[in-house]
């Protein structure tokens, strides 16, 4: 490389021409396009902002780890239509896989999050205005086309004792309740008169939802998540995760627990910051949007 510069030097000091720089040849992949020989980032996949300190903690036990690229996944499933399944990818900030959908009518591509049972190729819709009425001579749309996995439909338009996932919690919301890998609610009652309806969740907890609120049908793909071995501690740390070392092996100005050789002190276990980790209630006060808390299901 350094004699083909020097050659370009002589060849510039003697007024010749010079030959055109080598072409670097570009490949697309599924974070950028390229045009004009360079890498687009699609509007997809932007970049994450890093903005802590450089050297200090902000998160116990989270430091480093390898770059990370956003996903942005639509929550909400606003555009209706046929959606073509392209592929499944993996997604570093969360446990379930992903599925790069594109819109037959406008072409354009979005995530959701991948669906058990879906494969590249299939076809999902968005019911999130309604359930279309059949037009003068056409049939309606046929129960079992919609409830297959990977449809977006209100509550009061699924079935009770269905298995849905990615849960609103506001009509006009995005879904926020069952997105990780292996998760699923079951939808147990549904009330038109007051507007309300009943799911319960993976923790037997039963929560009250409105029910023009959406969901999707079928259960989070990727179930053999927490069966994953890492194999190695370098895994942990290139997801963020540094050592987990105990309280009662540290000094006592970094955890209660610290300091007086192989004793916490007689002292009930608690977390760095002071907090009592066994047997504190949390909760302190009813919500009531929740029908059967988790601790009351458990016990039964």
């Amino acid at each position: 490389m350094r004699r083909l510069l020097r050659h370009i030097d002589a060849l510039k000091t003697a007024g010749k021409p010079t030959p055109p720089p080598p072409a670097k040849n570009v490949l697309e992949n599924k974070f950028w396009k390229v045009v004009a020989g360079m890498k687009i980032y699609k509007a997809v996949t932007p970049g994450l902002r890093n903005r802590r300190h450089p050297t200090r903690f902000h998160l116990h036990k989270v430091s480093g780890g390898h770059k990370k690229r956003i996903r942005k996944i639509d929550f909400y499933r606003h555009i209706p239509g046929p959606h073509q399944i392209v592929r499944l990818e993996y997604d570093p900030n969360r446990s379930a896989d992903l599925a790069l959908l594109r819109n037959l009518s406008t072409n354009e591509f979005s995530y959701m999050i991948h669906v058990a049972g879906t494969e590249p190729g299939t076809i999902v819709h968005s019911y999130r205005a309604g359930v279309p009425q059949p037009r003068l001579g056409e049939d309606p749309i046929a129960r079992n086309l919609l409830m297959q996995p990977g449809n977006c439909l209100r509550l009061r338009d699924i079935p009770v004792g269905t298995l849905i996932h990615n849960i609103a919690l506001r009509p006009d919301g995005p879904a926020q309740i069952c997105r990780s890998a292996g998760t699923s609610a079951q939808l147990i009652a549904t009330d038109m008169k007051t507007g309300h309806a009943q799911i319960r969740l993976s923790s037997k907890e039963v929560r009250i939802v409105h029910v023009d609120c959406i969901a999707t049908i079928g259960v989070v793909g990727n179930k053999d998540h927490h069966r994953r071995n890492d194999g190695k501690a370098g895994v942990s740390r290139r997801r963020g995760i540094r050592p987990t070392v105990r309280g009662i092996h540290m000094n006592p100005n970094d955890h209660p627990h610290g300091g007086g050789g192989k004793s916490k002190g007689n002292k009930h276990p608690r977390s760095p910051w002071g907090w009592l980790t066994k047997g504190w209630k949390t909760v302190r006060r009813r919500r009531w949007y929740i029908v059967t808390p988790r601790w009351k299901a458990k016990k039964n």
